[in-house]
């Protein structure tokens, strides 16, 4: 592997011509290049990553292992809880432990791995500009030059919309999450706090506090917001220090911000749109609709895409099974219209067996398990939701034929 920092006036020259080049060296461009580097076979793959320097990112997902770069997990933890004005539900699933991952982390491991492979270069710091259809393959465009290659991968995520279409829903899942030291110990590292509603109060959106204890002095306590609206209302820095203030009964003085990431993940059920230029591929579909966790559904994805890559073969897009897609619809409009209840939801829901709501959360659950959670939530609220799901596709399979009219 050539690893080549590629900022500033004197960085390397790109190649003039490649087999594969991956868009993007995060959580899926990573692991599409370390299964292409295994692969059987010659070919040159060539990595771009636009940012150079620090990667404040981090990804969590449960544990079904498909990661293939598993060693560069950050932190696990076998517990974890929600808590609510009503109460705290607390899960366990041993075999399928809540890991951590941060881009640091990973990009060390994908290094490693990627060592002694003389065919995949990864290179930062060079933000690609356009990839464009040509007469002989795909040319992607940089400001330090252009790569012609016969197949490209858009690796670089999924971004929120900035309109809904009819019949459809999306929900801005905002986030800022800071690295916070303390100086006393006060947290605990056998326990993750998915979701702590306690003080959240945000009228009309639902907002919890996300806590990842790596040790009794070290946290990452995130503020995460899910709204129907694209701009971000809340002051989440604010929201973090009060939390840390009332739950640690830390004064502002003890304790210290060491990285902060921040982002929006869509939470929608609009259907990706494939539409790419001839032997350009983009990861689509693979951030789930009603959580929007993605990295383990991504490390999945990452086999499918890295086979098709290879094969010279269109990369289809992640798709769910049909049930799996409706009910993430209901919960959807849940969400949007009685963000009141979230709270409760959640802790109906993780009140459940851990390994029974792991299944249902890593697309794992029978329809036994899925009927178990349905009635284990609110029944009113969630009835409306699916009447209005019926609607929307209705709705959208009215306007459908008329367009074809």
């Amino acid at each position: 592997m050539v690893h080549a920092p590629a900022s500033g006036p004197c960085a390397r020259r790109l190649p003039s011509t490649v087999d594969i080049a991956i868009v993007g060296g995060g959580c899926v461009g990573l692991a599409t290049a370390v299964r292409l580097a295994a692969m059987p076979g010659s070919r040159t793959v060539l990595v771009l990553e636009g940012r150079s320097g620090d990667d404040s990112r981090s990804w969590c997902s449960w544990d079904d292992g498909s990661d293939p770069v598993p060693e560069a997990r950050s932190a696990s933890w076998s517990r974890w809880e929600v808590r609510t004005e009503r109460g705290v539900s607390v899960g366990s699933d041993p075999a399928h432990p809540y890991v951590l991952v941060r881009a640091a982390d990973r990009r060390a491991a994908a290094d490693r791995r990627l060592a002694t492979s003389r065919s995949v270069r990864l290179v930062d710091g060079v933000p690609v500009r356009a990839v464009d259809r040509s007469d002989d393959g795909v040319l992607v465009r940089t400001r330090t030059g252009s790569v012609r290659a016969s197949a490209v991968l858009d690796a670089r995520g999924p971004r929120c919309p900035t309109s809904t279409p009819l019949g459809r829903v999306v929900l801005h899942q905002r986030f800022v999450g800071q690295w916070v030291t303390a100086e006393r110990p006060v947290f605990d590292p056998t326990t993750v706090t998915l979701m702590d509603f306690a003080d959240a109060r945000q009228p009309g959106v639902v907002h919890f506090v996300y806590v990842l204890p790596v040790s009794t002095t070290h946290a990452l306590v995130e503020s995460t917001l899910f709204t129907p609206v694209a701009d971000d209302p809340l002051d989440h820095r604010s929201a973090i220090a009060a939390y840390v203030q009332r739950r640690w009964a830390l004064d502002r003085d003890e304790w210290k911000v060491d990285d902060e990431e921040q982002g929006c993940i869509p939470m929608t059920d609009v259907v990706p749109a494939a539409a790419r230029p001839a032997r350009v591929s983009a990861v689509l579909g693979t951030t789930r609709p009603s959580s929007g966790y993605g990295f383990a559904r991504s490390n999945r994805h990452s086999e499918t895409i890295a086979e098709h890559l290879a094969a010279g073969t269109p990369v289809p897009a992640f798709v769910d099974r049909g049930r799996t897609r409706f009910l993430d619809a209901v919960f959807l409009r849940f969400l949007r219209h009685r963000p009141d209840e979230a709270a409760e939801a959640f802790r109906r829901l993780f009140a459940l067996p851990g390994p029974l709501v792991v299944r249902f959360l890593t697309e794992r659950s029978s329809v036994v398990d899925d009927l178990r959670i349905v009635l284990a939530l609110q029944k009113t609220p969630f009835l409306a939701a699916l009447v209005r799901t019926l609607a929307d596709a209705a709705v959208r399979a009215v306007r459908g034929q008329r367009g074809r009219s």
